[in-house]
């Protein structure tokens, strides 16, 4: 690539990095075009000098049916679009597409998940300008931040723009061709121009972000969402997941996750907002005025009752699932059965044999994967530590053939004894450095173990406070050291009354660690009031209980 190719992108705010061509074999991806470079309009003058920037000039235009857009092109010369019409109005069928695509993104963004629309630049007339020209596969679009718009908010980093698109999206840079490559590349864009109403700080504070990035990282994760949300047949997105599933252990900021994490923005709103049209991601946006996006982030997800670092560690063992391994029920989204499958590094990976002992140093907001395989029926347990007490989230699965997996987290600093395990299982392990400005040094050790170590204890009860209203389950997660003839789930009020019972079968609890759901429904079904309660687990040999308090 010349050199006037690369100072040409390099103020852009977004180069979408045509031609990384996806192939599941292969542990990177073939780049035939540069990648997104992206430079804060604070610090172009410092980076490229007085490098000017103006906007294309085409002798043609055309405003978009509803009048948000206003479509730039030419169909001569060097950028000409095809000149065919098929359309009433007698403008190309390609720029009438573009309009259409425009418009159908402005509907879902601002009309139906709530965003502001992009500030308006009064540039020639209030529409956002669209420019078509020839980039020949060496890039997909690209959006300017243009002015600051100082005078009318208190924001610091909020600016009008324009954007820049292929005249036909047909080279072999492209992954997405045509009509394909057109749309996702004109949603991806477009929500751009949105946040860039909103804020691009140009310093963050996170680990390893340059000044010149800031919070690059959450307007990509949120513009590759955004285009697989307005065209999810296209599946653009596909051809960047080798850089997240072949090396997971980065920060989530990482340059090389931009355009990879989309998926982690659906699992966000998946986990918290599935019901409300994804209006938990306008809110984080709203936060984003006045807030790095990191923190607003964390903030939005605490309160709607979740844990970031947690969230995360739960995201990276969903995406366990992929490729072969999918399975519906676990997997981040139908998609994932075309994902790459998650890659463990040879220090991460071993089979049990007495001990298996583990040394990493995970970074700043990073998580490690650890892939544990067995040559015989055994009692597993695992012990961590690291040199931050409780700065480390834990998960594990047991990816059983012959019957269900199992799913648990856990706390670290802190034996965990994980149960029976077949020869054919596969233990996969999963720990998430919670900091966000330090990385951390983390011993785990995974041991055969002796069921006569291990105590019966209720370790966790959620939702606490529990509401039947919120039509969630009451999840008990409790830890059998023997195997007993008669088991009970049993709830008692303060005076000692007993106002709920579930008597379980042999086959309902195994030796170690298990959980129980109680259906919303059960609970209402018992007239049970607001106030706290004892829940009990009772067996033959022990009773053990915890508080918990019902609010409705």
């Amino acid at each position: 690539m010349g050199k006037d190719s690369f100072t040409a992108i390099k103020g852009y705010l977004d180069s979408k990095s045509a031609g990384k061509q996806y192939n599941s074999s292969s542990s990177t991806n073939a780049v035939s075009a540069i990648k997104s470079v992206m430079i804060h309009p604070e610090h172009r003058e410092k980076i490229l000098g007085k490098a000017q920037f103006s906007r294309p000039i085409l002798d043609k235009a055309y405003i978009s049916a509803d009048g948000h857009f206003k479509i730039h092109y030419t169909t001569d010369g060097y950028d000409a679009v095809d000149s065919t019409s098929t359309h009433v109005h007698g403008v190309p069928d390609y720029v009438w597409e573009t309009a259409k695509t425009a418009e159908y993104s402005y509907r879902i963004l601002v009309d139906t998940l709530g965003f502001q629309p992009p500030p308006i630049d009064n540039y020639e007339e209030p529409e956002a300008d669209i420019y078509i020209q020839n980039y020949v596969g060496s890039a997909y679009a690209y959006t300017y931040p243009e002015a600051a718009i100082l005078e009318t908010t208190n924001q610091p980093y909020d600016y009008t723009s324009y954007m820049t698109i292929d005249n036909d999206y047909k080279e072999n840079g492209y992954n997405s061709k045509g009509l394909d490559g057109l749309h996702v590349t004109v949603a991806h864009e477009f929500f751009h121009m949105v946040q860039l109403g909103y804020n691009w700080w140009e310093s963050n504070g996170l680990t390893g972000v340059s000044s010149s990035n800031g919070d690059a990282y959450f307007l990509e994760w949120c513009s590759v969402w955004f285009e697989e949300r307005a065209y999810p047949e296209v599946n653009d997105y596909w051809a960047y997941l080798n850089d997240f599933f072949y090396r997971p252990t980065a920060s989530i900021w990482a340059n090389n996750y931009w355009y990879c994490l989309g998926p982690f923005v659906r699992f966000i709103l998946d986990k918290y907002d599935p019901s409300e049209n994804e209006h938990l991601l306008s809110e984080i946006w709203e936060n984003i005025k006045t807030k790095y996006a990191f923190q607003s982030l964390t903030d939005v997800i605490a309160e709607s009752g979740g844990n970031l670092a947690t969230l995360y560690n739960d995201f990276m063992r969903a995406c366990y699932y992929t490729g072969s391994r999918y399975d519906k029920d676990f997997a981040v989204s139908p998609d994932a059965v075309f994902f790459p499958e998650l890659m463990i590094a040879d220090i991460n990976s071993g089979v049990l044999e007495d001990v298996l002992q583990f040394d990493v140093t995970v970074k700043p907001f990073a998580s490690q994967p650890f892939m544990i395989s067995f040559e015989n029926n055994q009692y597993v347990g695992l012990e961590t530590e690291s040199t931050k007490k409780n700065v480390f989230i834990g998960s594990y699965l047991i990816d059983k053939p012959a019957s269900a997996d199992i799913h648990r987290n856990f706390r670290t600093n802190t034996d965990v004894f994980v149960g029976e395990t077949r020869y054919n299982d596969q233990l996969m392990i999963f720990l998430t450095n919670s900091s966000k400005d330090s990385s951390y040094s983390l011993n785990l050790q995974v041991n055969k173990t002796d069921t006569l170590n291990i105590s019966s204890k209720i370790l966790s009860l959620y939702a606490n406070p529990f509401s039947w209203q919120q039509q969630k389950p009451l999840t008990i997660e409790f830890q059998l050291g023997h195997f007993p003839n008669k088991l009970s789930v049993n709830i008692f009020n303060l005076r000692g009354q007993q106002v709920y019972q579930r008597l379980l079968n042999a086959n309902d609890y195994i030796l170690g660690v298990n959980d129980i759901r109680i259906p919303p429904q059960e609970i209402q079904s018992k007239n049970i009031s607001s106030g706290i309660y004892i829940l009990q687990i009772a067996t033959d040999k022990k009773k053990i209980m915890k508080k918990f308090t019902v609010l409705n």
